[in-house]
């Protein structure tokens, strides 16, 4: 249990600082964010402090999992966060609305299904690293082989979250252009 409950921990922990650092990296990226957020449905008035909000839980969630001893609170605060997101992303579908997903900075894809997809991946994560550690009991990792297990399986995966968008981009078939027969010009 101790070795899914850190590996959820990193996992979580990376995903959540490349969002962080990705809004925060450029004055532009947090404007682009921040405008983004208006297109879920946020007032204008609110667009800035919900924008910050939303910056600063993700930036608590890494600094509570990284601590030991926070990691619950860490892992309770994500599995909320993700729920608060995932329900912005459906209900920006359901009105038909497909904003860039600005999850981690500069993204300019529109949102869709397999964003939800992916919140509800990490959210369910999240869970699992939540009932590991409650029921693995506190305390840090029994070796540095399980730390370098667990790091050996969350950086791929949370590099596979954040560059989801540009993997799917990489894999979609090509759109096919029409021939022409030959000799015709």
């Amino acid at each position: 249990m101790r070795h899914l409950e850190l590996t959820a921990r990193l996992l979580l922990a990376l995903v959540f600082l490349a969002a962080v650092v990705g809004k925060l990296r450029t004055r532009s990226d947090f404007a682009d964010f921040v405008a983004t957020v208006g297109r879920f449905g946020v007032p204008a008035r609110w667009t800035r402090p919900v924008a910050r909000a939303a910056v600063a839980a993700e930036a608590a969630v890494v600094v509570l999992l990284v601590t030991p001893g926070a990691a619950p609170a860490g892992s309770a605060l994500a599995v909320a966060l993700l729920g608060v997101l995932t329900a912005a992303l459906v209900a920006a579908l359901r009105r038909g609305e497909r904003p860039a997903c600005r999850c981690f900075g500069a993204g300019d894809t529109p949102i869709g299904r397999r964003h939800v997809l992916r919140n509800l991946a990490l959210g369910a994560v999240a869970l699992l690293g939540l009932a590991a550690g409650l029921n693995g009991g506190g305390g840090s990792p029994s070796s540095s082989a399980a730390v370098l297990l667990a790091a050996g399986v969350a950086l791929p995966l949370a590099a596979v979250v954040v560059r989801l968008d540009d993997l799917v981009a990489l894999f979609a078939p090509a759109p096919s252009r029409p021939t022409r027969p030959a000799g015709r010009p």
